[in-house]
């Protein structure tokens, strides 16, 4: 049964609050509560001179970028600078703001990308409200724009701390970009509201664990001018410890009991991209009140859907145990009974359907009239999608813990890095409308040009189609090149680029940001499909490309093949 309910005043006091009582007295008031009050749309509209906005949107990483240096060996760089600008807030407008993109990878984008303004980056020492930068998120891996609002509500519930986050409508040089997610920063004053003592290490995670090499990507937020990492390692050094002695060498540098419920809390709303699953989308804080770490929620986009990590295997739906600490507590008997114990738990007090679909409703009727105004771009039906995993969450994890605790078997990942495995060129000549053609060999012709581990490949035939993607989670305008190898196998080129840059003439770089390529192989007589490789480091060129049936789709590409090594 549920047997807590929140009351409209407590959901509100869950989102506005920004203290964790670290003594005896009432917080100070907090000046910024009123920009995330749940019912408000912040209006944020921002003055850049052209140039710089055009320098800014441009900026970005590639999955080369990242892994195609050194593997693990550090804080993954950001490409990413600030530009000065206007900014009105609310009707209040404050000069020389620091303007700059965020993201990681997948919620990169060139035309409408996440911001961070941030106050004292011209003007030291300014605040806006208490508040030294503001988040907006694009939303870009979430249609429904609701899904971080809710899953920082759900960690809050759950008693660990979180960003609050309500909705933004910003504009850009007059140009409305619509609804973004306003999500409370991360940093020293995050740390000063909530934990009042902000002389600890805050570390973000990002593909971070807690592993020798993995624990090289823990990026320092506070007390970067020290090169001390010194607390990390020693977690590093307790979850080596055998099994007999593990959580007493846990107990001084992990809250344990905290960790439980910010995993529970991940699986029960699906954070497939976060730390219990993905080493991914965290925060750590050694709270220096007994010197433990503490997590936090980050990057919360992808929950809420019934979502897998490509390439992880068949997994439970109860369990996240990618990660070093995850893992070594679920294979611990004593440990594992706590965390499903703990799980079960926050579905009966974090997890009142009825409360949160009355937020979903209250939130769509916010937002559907800057969001979708017309009906007509699919935002009711993104919506319904995140209502039918909150009806259904409850009963999906407990009919399979009904059998028992779910077997883990699956080993640590290994580290993500690129190996190159060869280079490929070639070019196309389709019409648009052929994607998903029985025959492509009759819509389209082209060449293939590869080497593979020092193998030149050779072709029987070539054909080639062209259309909107038709690979969920890929959306833009596809060509793809079918080549049969001379042993038979079909060889599968893809490359997709973003609609806006279908056109004649454009050059579109293979970066996982504008444009994406891969190369998979496919034998007929086992059915196995095998990546040959990712496509990076290369372009995709149109000589002629429109978004028209029939339309004539022609061009040229090259690259090289990259396979990741997850």
């Amino acid at each position: 049964m549920q047997t807590r309910r929140f009351a409209a005043l407590g959901l509100l006091l869950a989102l506005t609050s920004c203290v964790q009582k670290k003594g005896d007295g009432d917080a100070p008031p907090d000046p910024s509560a009123f920009l995330f009050e749940p019912a408000h749309i912040v209006q944020v509209s921002i003055t850049i001179a052209p140039a710089d906005w055009d320098a800014l949107r441009m900026q970005g990483r590639s999955l080369a970028d990242i892994f195609g240096g050194p593997c693990l060996g550090g804080p993954f760089p950001s490409p990413f600078t600030y530009f000065r600008g206007t900014v009105t807030i609310d009707g209040e407008t404050l000069g020389d703001v620091g303007v700059r993109k965020k993201g990681f990878l997948g919620s990169l984008d060139q035309l409408r990308p996440s911001l961070k303004l941030k106050f004292d980056e011209y003007v030291p020492g300014r605040e806006f409200h208490g508040l030294d930068r503001i988040t907006l998120n694009n939303c870009k891996q979430d249609p429904s724009y609701i899904r971080q609002a809710l899953a920082y509500q759900a960690f809050t519930r759950a008693g660990i701390i979180a960003p609050r986050c309500n909705f933004a409508r910003v504009t850009v040089n007059g140009t409305d970009f619509g609804i973004f997610a306003h999500v409370e920063s991360v940093d020293r004053e995050f740390i000063r509201r909530r934990y009042y003592d902000d002389r600890g290490n805050l570390y973000a995670g990002t593909l971070s664990d807690f592993r020798p090499q993995w624990v090289n990507t823990f990026e320092k937020k506070t007390n970067d001018a020290s090169l001390d990492r010194s607390d990390l390692d020693a977690v590093v050094a307790a979850l080596a410890a055998p099994d007999a002695t593990v959580l007493d060498a846990l107990a001084p540098v992990i809250d344990i009991e905290q960790f439980l419920t910010f995993w529970a809390t991940e699986v029960m709303i699906g954070h497939w991209d976060g730390y219990a699953n993905n080493t991914n989308n965290f925060f750590v804080y050694r709270d220096p009140v007994g010197g433990q770490f503490k997590f936090m929620p980050w990057g919360v986009d992808g929950v809420m859907e019934r979502n897998q990590l490509p390439g992880s295997g068949v997994q439970p739906l109860s369990v996240y145990a990618r990660a070093a600490l995850a893992r070594r507590l679920y294979l611990l008997p004593s440990t594992q009974v706590r965390y499903l114990d703990r799980l079960r738990a926050l579905l009966n007090s974090a997890w009142n359907e009825t409360e949160i679909l009355a937020e979903i409703a209250r939130m769509q009727a916010l937002i559907t009239p800057v969001a979708d105004p017309t009906g007509t771009l699919g935002l009711a039906a993104e919506i319904d999608g995140v209502r039918t995993f909150v009806s259904t969450r409850r009963a999906d994890i407990l009919n399979e813990l009904a059998a028992g605790p779910p077997p883990w078997t699956q080993p640590l990942p290994d580290p993500p890095c690129f190996d190159f495995v060869g280079t490929v060129s070639g070019t196309f000549s389709t019409t648009y409308g052929t994607i998903g053609a029985i025959n492509p060999f009759a819509t389209g012709t082209g060449t293939i040009l590869a080497t593979v581990s020092g193998t030149p490949l050779s072709y029987l035939a070539i054909g080639a189609t062209a259309g909107a993607s038709n690979i969920p989670g890929i959306p833009g305008m596809m060509t793809q090149v079918i080549g049969v190898r001379s042993d038979g196998t079909i060889d599968l080129i893809i490359l997709n680029v973003d609609a806006t840059l279908f056109v004649p003439g454009a050059t579109v770089p293979l970066d996982w940001g504008s444009g994406f390529g891969g190369m998979w192989n496919l034998n007929l007589s086992t059915g196995a499909v095998t990546l040959v490789g990712f496509i990076f480091n290369g372009v995709i060129h149109f000589d002629a490309a429109a978004a028209t049936p029939g339309a004539p789709v022609t061009g040229s590409f090259q690259g090289e093949l990259l396979t990741l090594g997850f």
